[in-house]
């Protein structure tokens, strides 16, 4: 961030108007998604004795927290319980406990070895990846659910001063790993995307991440970089999206991407959307990159 790979959602009726949620939902739903508990797993019987009534609360909220709250939320408890239990725990208690089966337990874990065992990170990210399952998350108004790997990545990721991000020699080897393992979270490919120029070894896979698995990141990627050797390919891609009107992604910044070719063939594409989604029709940087794709005033809608 695929933080995926991140989803939004109204966290209680307190703050209904404050938070929001990527997938549409009434008031019914919040309530019932908000409720963690139903499916938490309690694994206890590995558990050193000293560390089971504080993996017993994390597990029962069923929850990550960041500790970074939301409105009118008072404390992150959860976060709270990880920082007990980081206390608590030797380093070979948290490696031990990697292997909970309530995987919100492990996430904490591997979250609180970052600094201890640095060298484990990549094994267990790669792990966490490679699962098909999800955890509740809560980054203060953020809440959803993500694959394991996602709060991991985001956690180090924040460890990271910014202006060692893009040299970093771990974060690349994670945004190595994303590229490469099979359905990795958009969330998790828009940030392996984000600061990367990838060498040519890369190509072949980010060419099926874009062309095969529709990855807008990937061909995003493409276009910024490689756009005279994939013109044709990344049209259609975009293309594709405006005449199925399935945009994952901001409308205007795919609408944006196709007109930057300047290709009046995409003429009838683009009319037929503007004409579905008048409010564009009224923005300045689309208006002044229809000429150039070959349409002139009076073809288009205006408010």
């Amino acid at each position: 961030m695929k933080i995926s790979h991140f989803v939004l959602l109204i966290l209680s009726a307190h703050f209904l108007f404050n938070c929001e949620k990527e997938k549409k939902t009434d008031y019914t739903d919040v309530i019932e998604v908000f409720d963690n508990t139903k499916d938490a797993v309690f694994d206890t019987v590995s558990v050193p004795q000293h560390l089971r009534s504080i993996v017993k609360q994390i597990s029962g909220i069923n929850t990550y927290e960041t500790g970074v709250l939301g409105k009118g939320q008072g404390r992150s408890e959860n976060f709270e319980n990880f920082k007990k239990l980081e206390k608590s725990a030797s380093d070979d208690e948290l490696v031990s406990l990697l292997n909970n089966k309530n995987k919100t337990v492990a996430v904490y874990v591997s979250v609180g070895l970052l600094n201890r065992k640095p060298e484990l990170l990549e094994e267990i990210f790669q792990k966490f990846l490679n699962l098909t399952t999800t955890i509740h998350t809560q980054d203060g108004c953020i809440v959803g659910d993500q694959n394991p790997a996602e709060p991991l990545y985001s956690a180090y990721y924040r460890s990271l001063d910014l202006k060692n991000v893009r040299t970093d020699s771990k974060l690349r080897k994670l945004d190595s790993l994303i590229i490469f393992t099979p359905n990795s979270p958009e969330s998790l490919l828009q940030e392996a995307f984000r600061y990367r120029v990838y060498s040519k070894n890369y190509r072949k896979r980010i060419e099926e991440l874009a062309f095969k698995n529709h990855s807008m990141d990937a061909v995003r990627y493409l276009a910024h970089w490689h756009k005279g050797d994939y013109a044709d390919g990344i049209q259609k891609e975009l293309i594709a999206m405006i005449k199925n009107d399935s945009f994952l992604y901001n409308k205007k910044m795919v609408l944006s991407e196709l007109l930057s070719f300047r290709n009046p063939e995409n003429k009838e594409y683009i009319l037929t959307y503007l004409k579905k989604d008048t409010p564009f029709s009224d923005d300045h940087e689309i208006l002044k990159e229809l000429e150039p794709n070959g349409i002139f005033p009076g073809e288009y809608p205006t408010k």
